[in-house]
Order: C-alpha cells, then structure tokens, then sequence
C-alpha cells in the first residue's frame, strides 16, 4: 500500500520516520482535506500521498482555479474529489474545517493559503475542533546517528508564550509522543542557564512547570528544567552541570522552547550541525493539521502527512470515523458540500 512512500524515505535513511511509515502502511488512507491547493507543491502532495497509499485526498477550494493549476502543471487529478468554494483562502478553511467537525475528513492540510485563514475557523469557539489547549506546532526531527527521534515544540506558532500557554503546549507535545509510540517521554524545559534566575523568566518558568509535574498535572512523562540545550540533548554536557535526578538530562525526547524565536534557533542550530529531517504538524485540534512552509521539500510535506496519519489513527473521529473506507467518505464529503 505504501510502497511509494517507503520507497521516497529509502532514498535518505531515516529510520525513525520508517518507523511511522510500517505503522500506517497495512491501515486504510487518512482522509485529509488539502485547504486551498492552488499551488503546484500542494497538489503535487496530495497526488503523491495518494499514489504511496496512505491518503485519499480531498480538494477544497475554487473548482476552477485548481483545475486550471493542474492543467499548467500537468497533473492529472481527475480521481481526486474536490468541494467547490469561493475563490477566498478564508472561505476554503472555513469550509475544511466544517467537514472535519462533521467527520467527514480526518486531518487539514494547508495548500497556498496562510497560516490565519487556515487556524482562525478552527479555532473559534463554535468549530467543533476546539479542546482545551490552545493550538501549538512540534516539530519531529529524525537526525543522523541519533538513536532516536526528538520532538520539539514550539518553534512556529506561539511567539512568546505566557505560562498557561507553555502548559498547554508541553501536554499536546506529549500527547504527540504518546501517539508516537513513546510510553514515557522525558521533556526537557530548555532555558538560557540550567538554574533558576530572575533575569531570565524562562528559567522560573521552567521551575513553574516542573513544579505543575510534580503535582501530577502532565500524565505519561517525566519533565525537567531548566536544563540548556546541550544539557539536555548530550550525556557529556549533561554530566557538567546539576541536571536534575529525573534522567532526563543527556536523554530528551522532548524539548520545549520558551519562545518561537529560541525554539527556531535550536532547530536551525541542530539542522545545520547535523542535517535531517524535520517535519512538523500543528496541535490542541481535534485534527492534527499541516502548515508546511513554502521552501519545504517535498520529502518533509510527505513526512509531515505520514505523523498526522499516525495521530489521526490514535485521536477518536470526529463525528464519524474518517480514517476508514476513505475513498467512499471522501467523495460523500464532496457530495455533502457541494
């Protein structure tokens, strides 16, 4: 079923994200809705999850205007269903994010529409998507000669995050991890110094949050903080300074990021010291969502589809069960909407 996408992962190692991949390749395709695909790269992936076996993709937006995109670039998309909506970015997430409060699709994926148009109608008190966390990103990094993937979180949506949004954000990223296969992840709170100081809030914050595990408030993990990034991610820094006694100093699964800003720079930092893979989804929804960025590969837009097909099979549907019998939901949402 997913020999096309297995076979795109086998050109670059990356073990920890062929891992997902045997995970959804015996389950039916996820019924993702691609939001507003009138961009070459959006209709390129849809027609590509597609064709590995673990999609079935449904075209919201303007009919005429994604068919005219695939006529310039050649695409066939005639087995593709498409829900027609007005010619705004605004009115086709409006749309996605009505079929997927009605079951009728199991994840969004963000075509050339912007990051707003997408999140704010799933984010409304009366989407029917809506939890109680606030909506947050992490990023899954598959890293050469590490034994391990690595999530970290949030380095695309919550700018400067007050406490209560940093909660919000460390339960999704472990909720992630649990979906991941990952029993207990160890969170790793990073902070500028691996100590509390005043001059630095991302260390009392970090404080504030271990103290909020200590209080049983974050089931499935262990969590500490402050801890840097080098003494969270190597054993050999780690041994350098206090870094807790919760063993999760040297061994993170999880890092979160005070800040957008920080988390980018750890991500760039370790991307560029040592290149992989980084592919990411958008959380706190009741569907996991994609928001690929335009200079992303077509390998990590696969990847990123490949981690919502895995939380989409471990979240309960959505007033109905998407995930099963696809191609038959997917062209009954297309009916339903048109």
């Amino acid at each position: 079923m997913c020999r096309g996408l297995a076979t795109l992962f086998a050109m670059v190692t990356r073990p920890h994200f062929q891992k997902l991949v045997e995970r959804i390749r015996m389950q039916p395709p996820m019924v993702a809705a691609f939001v507003y695909p009138c961009d070459r790269d959006s209709q390129q992936m849809a027609l590509s999850g597609a064709f590995a076996g673990y999609l079935s993709p449904l075209l919201v937006g303007p009919e005429a205007r994604i068919r005219d995109v695939a006529d310039k670039a050649g695409f066939d998309i005639s087995r593709l269903p498409i829900v027609d909506t007005p010619d705004e970015p605004r009115a086709a997430g409006t749309c996605a994010a009505e079929l997927a409060r009605d079951g009728k699709v199991a994840a969004l994926v963000k075509g050339s529409i912007g990051n707003e148009d997408l999140l704010a109608p799933v984010a409304l008190p009366e989407s029917g998507l809506r939890t109680d966390r606030r909506l947050s990103h992490a990023f899954f990094l598959d890293l050469p000669e590490m034994a391990r993937g690595l999530l970290l979180a949030d380095a695309q949506l919550n700018v400067t995050p007050n406490l209560a949004a940093k909660r919000d954000i460390v339960q999704s990223t472990i909720l992630l991890a649990n979906a991941l296969g990952i029993a207990l992840p160890k969170v790793a709170l990073l902070a500028a110094m691996d100590g509390p100081a005043p001059a630095f809030p991302s260390t009392t914050d970090a404080v504030a949050l271990k103290a909020m595990a200590a209080q049983g408030m974050f089931a499935s993990a262990v969590i500490d903080g402050p801890l840097t990034p080098d003494g969270a991610l190597s054993a050999e820094a780690a041994r350098g300074t206090h870094g807790g006694t919760s063993g999760v100093a040297g061994a993170a699964d999880i890092l979160i990021a005070p800040s957008m800003e920080s988390g980018l720079m750890v991500l760039r930092t370790i991307m560029a010291l040592r290149p992989g893979l980084a592919a990411g989804i958008v959380l706190g929804a009741k569907v996991p969502i994609v928001i690929p960025a335009r200079n992303d590969s077509m390998e990590v837009r696969m990847a990123s589809c490949v981690l919502a097909a895995v939380v989409a099979l471990s979240t309960p549907a959505v007033g109905g069960k998407p995930t099963a019998g696809a191609a038959s939901n997917a062209e009954a949402g297309a009916r339903a909407a048109a």
